[in-house]
């Protein structure tokens, strides 16, 4: 939140960080609300909309050049009715007008800035603008002057292009989802040309994937699905795509080297230069990717990176009570990544006798890389250019650096951090955070975990059992969307599989029958709005795997893990059936678009064993467990209960029936349909693994 000369707007007294940060604008900004709408139609004006969010640099951009302009807030002021909207907490209003923008063969992107009617029916619209014509595009008081002209010349025009806009926004997502299903499940090529995809975009020179002109993104969703690939088909070439790639992006710029942490994307292939930005759910999946790895390869240290990504989040990004924030800037002191870069005669001065080798090791130089400075990264492939003796000395300087320059930069003002909860981000980092803690057996993340699962049931659902989307500040707000759903549910799975207790079965099964009710739709896919959320212009339909999975992508794979944890087993892979009947052209053919939803489908198609651990109670049974949590079994489920549990357990799932400890412990595994007799020992459970 800024404070200068002018007097605060109506959004000082929004949660939102991003919506705080426009406060002391001189325009006169709204919230998304029926108010703003209000005055519109009375006063017969136009809607500016723009949306961001609080970490995004050409947002600020905008904002220092435009909102800030006095001129041009007058002009807004004077002919528009302006609104605000953070796309993290609204992400249903920023998927339709992003749509919009798409129907107008416009590229999208943030800021996004829409010109509507008076009723919210898009009409044209655009992402940065710039305040003098400049790079191809009007100046943004240009385009104010053209809209407004225009809507006093020719209104019956512009309403009847929004008009049909709007229904074709419409039309394109509610008739399909609101139709009958029909179609059949995806081939099972779908797989071949998932991976053939992947292959044909790989970089073999800095991996990862080449599917944008100029940027690198991190592909953990891809990863994720190339290791299922290479379970099920022993090609190793997809194993070395993502041993590479998690490689390259540890490695380079594109993480904090001295800190922790994944940055947004790459502005170049090397991943050399990052968008600074830092997000939560770029972390969460990256360190999914990382535990996930380091069960199959002997290649990288994936635990090691694990430990660090854990570190940063840890340190930066959790609030006491154990909720994870949103994202830091890109931006600190007005300029993108100041904070993380260094020249070399501070380096040298804070890394003292060690600098000589960690200057080589992280590619100091007197003229740096970046406008005169240095981004630390490692040569890809790592360490090639250093000694044995050197790469001996190497742990240990790079211990002491670490710390000296955390030290050093923890002096420096740091970038915004973001510091809304969101329930699906958080949702997302419980999974890894337990994935993490179950493979390198380190209790104390597992109880992290749990921490943080349960700020969000205090802090996120309501009294009557809704889920909601976002906490800041003490306050609570906005209905969860269906993705919020869908993390909590898979977290919970993750945590009832990692031996936490059955209530984290009962809750997924719990807010799996109100997603349904909520969100499902007569086509049997999942909307992204609830039936008691705000009227829109639509409902939107969504199974792209973007920057996170889909809710459409994380509810299939839960149902599919529902039903082969012998919960409601028929009905739940009917509905995930339906997902991926919907989406069946989308998997054959968009892989990498959809790469969450083809690893559910993977796991649909490959699912072939159950393994029940019955222990006397939480003290026994730990070799057990270990021996089960070290395997990568991305086809199977784990179920584990106590005896005290094991009531209430056979109430929900048909794989405790007849099922009990003996002795001490026992272990149960069934595959494809043929169940073994009960070890209860180590070494009989890794001759039937």
């Amino acid at each position: 939140m800024k404070s200068n000369q002018h007097k605060p707007n109506r959004l000082l007294q929004e949660k939102s960080p991003y919506l705080q940060q426009h406060a002391y604008n001189p325009v006169d900004w709204f919230a998304w609300g029926i108010e703003a709408f209000t005055k519109a139609k009375k006063e017969d004006k136009l809607i500016f909309l723009s949306i961001g969010y609080a970490t995004c640099h050409w947002c600020h951009v905008m904002e220092r050049e435009s909102f800030e302009n006095q001129t041009i807030a007058d002009f807004l002021n004077a002919h528009f009715v302006s609104i605000k909207v953070d796309r993290e907490e609204r992400p249903d209003i920023d998927r339709i007008y992003m749509d919009a923008l798409h129907a107008m063969d416009q590229q999208g992107g943030w800021p996004l800035n829409l010109f509507l009617t008076p009723e919210g029916k898009p009409i044209t619209g655009g992402t940065y603008f710039p305040p003098e014509p400049k790079y191809g595009r009007k100046s943004f008081l240009e385009v104010l002057n053209i809209l407004w002209k225009v809507w006093g010349d020719k209104r019956q025009e512009l309403i009847a292009a929004s008009s049909e806009l709007s229904q074709y926004l419409k039309e394109s997502s509610e008739s399909r989802a609101g139709g009958v299903l029909e179609g059949l499940l995806p081939e099972d090529a779908s797989f071949d040309s998932g991976f053939a995809l992947y292959d044909g975009y790989y970089d073999s020179q800095f991996a990862g994937f080449k599917t944008n002109h100029t940027n690198k993104f991190p592909p953990s969703m891809g990863l994720l699905f190339l290791l299922r690939y290479h379970h099920s088909s022993g090609n190793q070439r997809a194993l070395e795509m993502v041993e590479n790639t998690l490689l390259a992006m540890k490695q380079g710029g594109i993480y904090d080297q001295v800190g922790g942490g994944l940055c947004r994307y790459s502005t170049d292939h090397h991943w050399l230069v990052p968008h600074f930005e830092k997000m939560l759910y770029d972390n969460s999946l990256f360190l999914e990717a990382l535990v996930e790895c380091s069960q199959v390869s002997e290649k990288i240290d994936s635990t090691f990176f694990a430990l660090d990504v854990i570190e940063y989040i840890h340190r930066d990004m959790r609030i006491p009570g154990g909720g994870i924030c949103s994202a830091e800037d890109a931006d600190s002191e007005g300029e993108e990544g100041l904070f993380y870069i260094w020249d070399l005669e501070e380096f040298r001065e804070v890394c003292g006798e060690d600098s000589p080798l960690l200057e080589k090791f992280w590619n100091v130089t007197a003229t740096g890389n970046f406008e005169g400075k240095n981004i630390l990264y490692e040569s890809f492939p790592s360490t090639a250019k250093l000694t044995e003796d050197e790469l001996k000395k190497i742990d240990s300087a790079l211990e002491r650096g670490k710390k000296k320059l955390l030290a050093r930069r923890s002096r420096r003002i740091r970038p915004l951090r973001d510091d809304k909860i969101l329930t699906s981000w958080n949702g997302l980092y419980i999974k890894a955070l337990v994935k993490a803690g179950a493979v390198f057996e380190k209790e104390d993340f597992l109880d992290l975990a749990e921490e943080t699962y349960s700020f969000i049931e205090k802090k996120l659902i309501t009294d009557e059992g809704r889920i909601l989307r976002r906490f800041r500040d003490g306050e609570s707000g906005i209905l969860g969307y269906s993705n919020d759903y869908a993390e909590m549910i898979a977290s919970s799975i993750v945590l009832f599989e990692a031996g936490r207790g059955i209530k984290y079965l009962k809750n997924a099964v719990v807010w799996m029958e109100e997603a349904i009710r909520l969100f499902r739709s007569p086509a049997g896919v999942f909307y992204d709005t609830g039936i008691d959320g705000e009227t829109l212009l639509r409902r939107s339909v969504d199974g792209y795997d973007g920057v996170e999975p889909s809710a459409n992508s994380s509810l299939a794979y839960s149902l599919v893990k529902l039903s082969a944890l012998g919960v409601d087993a028929d009905r739940y892979r009917e509905i995930a059936e339906s997902i991926f009947i919907y989406f069946a052209k989308e998997l054959s053919t968009h892989a990498l678009s959809y790469s969450y939803l083809l690893s559910a489908y993977w796991f649909y198609k490959n699912h072939s064993r159950e393994i029940v651990l019955i222990r006397k109670d939480g003290n026994t049974g730990r070799d057990l467990l270990s021996a089960i949590r070290k395997k990568f079994l991305p086809g199977a489920v784990v179920a584990i209960a106590n005896e005290d549990e094991l009531e209430e357990a056979r109430k929900l799932s048909s794989l405790f029936e007849g099922r009990n400890a003996g002795n001490s412990s026992l272990v149960y595994v069934c595959e494809n349909f043929v169940c073994k007799l009960p070890v209860g020992t180590v070494a009989e459970l890794e001759a039937q693994l």
